[in-house]
């Protein structure tokens, strides 16, 4: 049975394998590291304009608001056409038995 000193790993027969292998790696973890900050900088740079759980309830908060007032804007318009149609179908109504009455 081999010691664990005197085993080599195949591929890393050498300590400068295994010196340009970890270099390698630390290249590639410095890429990422690098990429990340990146990222992160851009989301920093993003988050002081993104809406607050208090700013998304005060725009639900305004919109129910304005819903009501349209309803209420609604139901007045509602009212004012059924006034106007009534009255106009008063009048012609009017007007028809007027001329009814001028013919005959």
């Amino acid at each position: 049975m081999k010691s664990l000193a005197s085993y080599k790993h195949p591929g890393r027969d050498s300590r400068a394998n295994r010196d340009s292998d970890i270099l390698r790696r630390l290249g590639t973890v410095e890429t990422s590291v690098s990429e990340l900050k990146s990222q992160v900088s851009g989301i920093l740079a993003i988050l002081p304009h993104l809406a607050t759980k208090a700013d998304v309830a005060d725009v639900g908060t305004e919109v129910a608001q304005l819903k009501g007032e349209m309803w209420a804007a609604i139901s007045g318009l509602e009212t004012r056409i059924i006034k106007w149609i009534v009255a106009t179908l008063l009048t012609s109504t009017g007007l028809a038995f007027t001329i009814a009455k001028f013919v005959h």
